[in-house]
């Protein structure tokens, strides 16, 4: 049977048969997302982008690879000729196998496009790169399609017609088109999960059960915390499947891979509260998602518990009322010990994760001394509260953008100098890099692991307690030894004794990595991990 004419953005496309296969490379589209090795969410943005090329009539690829498999990609590429090659991108490491990758696809003579975080928030910057040709900026699915439609020949191409796309003019000057605006209706795509080489590889631990999944089911974020891309990318806005959408995918999920609870992966699950909550209702699995502090009054935690929450998502941020002013983060310090205490009281079994930031602009040392001692004061009411520090990163466009560059920091000039800024990283003038790392090190082994040691230990784990609780970051020697023995002929001794003395989280993966487990050869295995 041959297949209607499906419209595309008023533009009436007759898919081509040949786009179920791989027959015709013209017709392929190749989208990848790098991911670090402890990375396992599912790359959403181009599962969506796939399923809008897809009823465009075009067949495509995806990848979701670590760095490892750069050179097989790039032969990949090589030998099919796609159409183009998306790459989603991310601020941060992820970034350099992507611009290595970018630029030896370029080499090749096929269109190199970026999407995702990264590039939406820059893409004039972006487009400076040489193996740079184009940028979807911000949601991709129907930006893609008219791209992907013009490349292909089968409309005319007019890149300043393509809302949502930056390009280079003929003169190489890099042009931004404009936004496109907001999907109206979120269920006219869906995410492909029968394009993934192997779903199985996304299943995830929650509580008890081994088989949880992460889904999306909405997007953006109605807060306007000013460190935060939101504000940028999503201006605010949020928007859900409809509840017959979101449960036609989990019961997909659940016939197709027998999954066994539900990761609401969204930025923020109670977008609207009541709705959200007879959604989870009617999806009846044992769930886990983002939550703020201010929801967690006594009987919501009893519905969480009744629900089959797990564990939850909360972004406290800082434990100083100022910072949080600064921040817009519209939350009072004296709700975070009273939310996170009801939930230990009414619902010990849930983790709570807790993130916290350090370094914002303007933070005094005594503001992050307070922080510092909320983590302890938490961790302390229950082995299911988890503490874990970022390092600010400033992103342009946000709130808090120019007050960073108001006290000096410089933004990168090229997109090489992004690949350095990461979460455990001194990524401003006023953070220092290696006491940062630091931090984060100490943080990951007693608030995130929750490591624990045998009583000969305990001078080891004091003198971490020390150095955290006054902020002292400098000459880490017992991280050098650490890291010394580690790499030494001692380690399988090293690794033994580790058995044998330490217990850490072993659900959480920085906890196991801090303590040098993966190293050692500790690191659990992924069924163990969540």
């Amino acid at each position: 049977m041959t297949p209607s004419a499906i419209p595309v953005n008023n533009v009436q496309i007759r898919p081509d048969s040949r786009s179920q296969t791989l027959a015709d490379a013209n017709d392929t589209i190749f989208l990848i997302n790098f991911r670090n090795h402890r990375d396992m969410y599912p790359p959403f943005g181009i599962m969506y982008v796939a399923d809008a090329l897809e009823k465009a009539g075009f067949c495509c690829r995806l990848f979701h690879e670590t760095a490892a498999f750069l050179d097989e990609f790039v032969a990949e590429v090589e030998r099919e000729r796609p159409l183009f090659v998306g790459f989603s991108t991310i601020t941060g490491p992820q970034l350099k196998p992507t611009i290595e990758a970018s630029k030896r696809v370029h080499d090749l003579g096929v269109p190199v496009v970026w999407g995702g975080v990264h590039a939406t928030i820059m893409p004039l910057e972006v487009l400076r790169e040489e193996y740079v040709d184009f940028i979807v900026v911000n949601e991709g699915e129907e930006t893609a399609q008219e791209l992907a439609l013009m490349l292909a020949g089968r409309i005319p191409q007019n890149w300043a017609q393509v809302a949502g796309l930056a390009y280079k003019r003929a003169d190489g000057t890099p042009f931004f088109v404009g936004e496109r605006p907001f999907l109206q209706n979120l269920d006219d795509y869906r995410p492909r999960w029968d394009k993934l080489a192997d779903v199985e590889a996304y299943l995830i631990p929650s509580g008890p059960y081994r088989r949880a999944i992460p889904v999306y089911i909405s997007r953006g974020c109605p807060f306007r915390c000013g460190f935060c891309y939101n504000e940028v990318v999503m201006k605010r806005a949020w928007r859900q499947h409809s509840d017959e959408f979101i449960i036609e995918q989990i019961v997909w999920l659940r016939e197709n891979y027998q999954i066994d609870a539900v990761d609401y992966a969204d930025d923020y699950l109670f977008g609207r509260i009541k709705p959200m909550q007879r959604l989870v209702e009617k999806v009846g699995m044992p769930w886990s998602g983002q939550v703020r502090v201010q929801l967690l009054k006594p009987a919501f935690v009893q519905w969480m518990a009744d629900t089959g929450c797990q564990w939850v998502n909360i972004g406290v941020e800082s434990g100083s009322q100022a910072a949080l002013d600064r921040m817009t983060k519209d939350q009072d310090a004296e709700q975070i010990e009273w939310g996170i205490g009801n939930l230990v009281k009414y619902a010990p079994h849930i983790e709570a994760n807790c993130s916290f930031i350090i370094g914002l602009p303007q933070e005094t040392p005594d503001e992050a001394k307070v922080t510092f001692d909320l983590i302890e004061r938490l961790a302390a009411l229950s082995h299911n509260v988890r503490c874990s520090v970022c390092v600010y990163m400033p992103y342009p466009g946000t709130p808090l953008w120019p007050k960073a560059l108001e006290m000096g920091y410089v933004p990168p000039k090229t997109q090489e100098g992004w690949v350095n800024m990461d979460l455990n990283r001194g990524n401003t003038p006023w953070v220092s890099d290696d006491e940062a790392q630091v931090l984060c090190d100490i943080n990951d082994i007693l608030f995130v692991g929750r490591s624990q040691g045998h009583w000969l230990l305990r001078p080891y784990y004091a003198l971490l307690r020390w150095r955290w609780r006054n902020q002292k970051f400098r000459f880490y020697g017992e991280g050098w030894l650490k890291q010394r023995l580690i790499h030494s002929p001692l380690k399988p001794l090293i690794a033994w004794l580790t058995k044998k003395l330490v217990r850490w989280n072993q659900n959480t993966h920085k906890g196991a990595v801090s303590e040098g487990a993966e190293l050692l050869g500790l690191e659990p295995k992924a069924e163990n991990r969540l």
